[in-house]
């Protein structure tokens, strides 16, 4: 099965669109988050894509030249994601991937005892690079750094890059790029 979370409305209707009559896909209109309850969330001017619990770093390219910007915040409901595991029974996850704009660590964070047991084969997270912060201010360490304190232990760093990743490749991340994608794998 496939679970997949979506806290913007419109982007989630998208996807129940398009993966909706897939009976092994199951769509959430949720954010994934380290409590459960609501949260603001604010809705980026390039369709979404950009949408997070932050807003925008003003020293961040983006911002700087207005490229992007929050242009709405919303309440949505949250789940912290190792409840929501417990209660749907899901005791192992094969690929845990990950784009939550600048909270993939605070999200990861609450599957420790699934990190610890190794229950998740590979986990990809977009990730900032070390010495940076995410592109939106305000929000804890999403560092590469922060992620291998908290994987190190149980799990390899196996591909890193800016565009798909391939196990075994480590890409060039351009200089001007704060984040990238990081893939682990179980020991």
């Amino acid at each position: 099965a496939c679970y997949c979370f979506e806290a913007n409305p419109v982007l989630y209707e998208a996807l129940k669109k398009r993966y909706g009559k897939y009976p092994h896909v199951h769509l959430f209109n949720l954010a994934v988050a380290s409590q459960d309850g609501q949260v603001r969330f604010n809705i980026s001017s390039n369709d979404g894509e950009s949408s997070s619990i932050g807003e925008f770093s003003a020293d961040w390219y983006g911002a700087k030249l207005g490229q992007v910007k929050m242009v709405k915040t919303i309440t949505v409901p949250c789940v912290n994601l190792l409840n929501f595991c417990r209660q749907h029974n899901i005791d192992h996850i094969d690929d845990y991937i990950s784009d939550i704009q600048g909270m993939d660590l605070e999200v990861l964070k609450t599957m420790k005892p699934y990190i610890e047991q190794k229950k998740i084969g590979s986990i990809t997270c977009e990730a900032a690079k070390n010495g940076k912060s995410t592109v939106y201010q305000g929000l804890p360490d999403n560092s590469e750094a922060a992620f291998g304190k908290l994987l190190d232990q149980n799990y390899r760093l196996v591909a890193k890059g800016w565009t798909v990743l391939r196990e075994g490749h480590f890409g060039p991340i351009p200089e001007g790029q704060w984040e990238m994608d990081c893939r682990w794998r179980a020991r």
